[in-house]
């Protein structure tokens, strides 16, 4: 159990200080009441390309069970979670301001933003560490950050975390992990600089980035943060280069897993995200600390066991079937968060950004929509860790995007396809042995010809067909049917999209540290 005793949990509930909520139990009788403290610390972990399937507490039968599985065991387990986009830019875009990528303008293009790229999360937008920072909050960011580079410049930084809201910045993907970054000439002899750069704040400290270490200096900087602000509230963003290809571990943790190098990766994952709760409870910290575990999208399937899992779920990354959207959440919590619990709430990653507002008695802008509900009343429940009844049906209604298209909408059980994507289906071409030879998509393009358009809608039954598999008889469902596209309507008639981001590009912005070489390992002033 990550340090937390079951004594440890009863003491909790008797915090001198905070907001009280109630647990209720399912049939509505109120329960012990929970005392939640005043502007709770909040870390937000962030896998990258983890798929539904992946862990071992969402069933994955070789994967093993570490500090994440443990985390679940201690708090609750989301089966219904999903993210705003299927693809890394407009996905973080949408968890950080509580808004659809649509809405924020991070679509367009080729959907996220390239290393070269002028464009990047608007200024005017609110993100989490802005509207916690002015609630009086420590905020500080590690790890990936995929929202854009320079803007005018080579150089000039102005889309990275500390425009946004990030007072400490430290060790950061201001790109992403990428296929031409692979140190282990699996698939290709060197990595590329041009994709592959490393920065501690705003400064570039590495070209091509080493893997070996690139964990252990995200969660070393990550710990720092913490300690330092240990006496204050704080807000950390922990945003992972695993899963993401190119596989990689750090030595202590390759050949460790049966599951092979995506395996490894994960283990390596999961031994940061236990050193985190670890230094949380060393500083006893914890029971002021709610800490949320969540995966950007779904897995990537065309690159076979270097793209996870996504479970029973069709599809994967890029696309809107379940798997590219649905992943695997985890909020942790000691003794505001009941242990043991599972969630079939359909909830979203839109939803930390109310969360966290709520929370710290923030007040974000009101000159705008929220496509985000606070999860404060989720977390506060008890529900049961084993499903004993068919639940309420969720209200909620939920709108995916490709791009600038609405692809698909998801009201309560039921989800309806305007437009789909094709499935990858010849794994053996591409994937010889399980090893991918290449980094692909069979569906990127939101309006290529892997699209197909259905009118009437597609429609499934997620709660008795996961996988969506069986389509619904049009006929016998029209009144689903209506009330879908009544939603739909009403949706769309209030969607002001936001200037497309990713469509702006310039071959004159990348990033180079020894231009015109573009070749350094420099360590950064400083203390970290």
């Amino acid at each position: 159990m990550i340090g937390v005793t079951w004594g440890t949990l009863l003491l909790s509930f008797l915090l001198p200080h905070g907001i009280k909520g109630k647990l209720r139990s399912k049939d509505g009788e109120t329960g012990p009441t929970v005392t939640i403290p005043d502007k709770p610390n909040i870390v937000l972990l962030v896998a990258d390309d983890m798929g539904w399937g992946d862990l071992c507490s969402y069933g994955h039968p070789t994967q093993e069970c570490g500090e994440i599985d443990k985390m679940a065991a201690e708090g609750m387990r989301f089966t219904q979670w999903y993210s705003a986009d299927s693809l890394c830019s407009p996905s973080r875009a949408a968890l950080l301001t509580g808004r659809l990528p649509v809405r924020v303008g991070v679509w367009g293009g080729e959907r996220v933003f390239a290393n070269d790229g002028s464009g990047g999360l608007p200024k005017n937008e609110t993100t989490i560490a802005e509207a916690l920072k002015d609630a009086g909050y420590a905020t500080g960011m590690v790890g990936k950050w995929h929202l854009g580079i320079n803007e005018f410049l080579p150089g000039d930084g102005r889309h990275l975390p500390h425009h946004h809201g990030f007072d400490f910045v430290g060790t950061n993907l201001p790109f992403t992990n990428h296929w031409a970054c692979d140190e282990s000439k699996v698939h290709m002899a060197h990595p590329n600089p041009m994709k592959c750069f490393l920065y501690w704040n705003t400064t570039l400290v590495q070209q091509p980035f080493r893997h070996d270490n690139l964990t252990a200096s995200f969660l070393q900087d990550s710990i720092a943060f913490i300690h330092n602000n240990k006496d204050r509230p704080f807000f950390l963003y922990f945003s992972f280069a695993h899963m993401h290809t190119d596989m990689f571990s750090a030595p202590r943790f390759r050949e460790t897993s049966r599951r092979g190098r995506y395996g490894d990766g994960l283990r390596e994952l999961d031994w940061a995200v236990g050193e985190v709760l670890k230094t949380l409870v060393s500083l006893q910290i914890q029971h002021r600390t709610l800490m949320i575990f969540l995966s950007d999208h779904g897995g990537h399937l065309e690159i076979c066991t270097e793209g996870g899992s996504n479970g029973i779920l069709k599809g994967g990354k890029a696309s809107t079937w379940d798997g590219g959207l649905r992943v695997p959440a985890i909020a942790w919590w000691p003794g505001v968060v009941a242990p043991g619990q599972v969630s079939q709430h359909l909830v979203s990653s839109m939803d930390v950004f109310q969360t966290a507002a709520e929370l710290a008695g923030a007040t974000p802008p009101k000159d705008r929509i929220y496509d985000g509900k606070s999860l404060v009343p989720i977390l506060l429940q008890k529900t049961s860790a084993v499903p004993t009844g068919k639940p309420t049906p969720s209200l909620r209604t939920l709108f995916h995007y490709c791009s600038d298209r609405l692809m698909a909408v998801r009201q309560g059980e039921y989800k309806a396809h305007f437009y789909s994507m094709e499935l990858p289906t010849n794994y053996s071409e591409h994937c010889p042995g399980g090893v991918p030879k290449v980094e692909y998509f069979t569906s990127f393009d939101c309006y290529g010809p892997h699209i197909t358009r259905h009118d009437p809608p597609l429609l499934f039954n997620i709660a008795r067909d996961p996988g969506e598999l069986y389509p619904l008889s049009v006929e016998e469902y029209d009144d689903i049917i209506t009330e879908i596209l009544a939603a739909k309507a009403q949706h769309q008639a209030h969607l002001m999209p936001g200037k497309a981001q990713c469509k702006e590009t310039s071959t004159t912005l990348q990033p180079c540290c020894n231009p015109p070489f573009c070749y350094c390992n420099y360590k950064p002033d400083g203390n970290r």
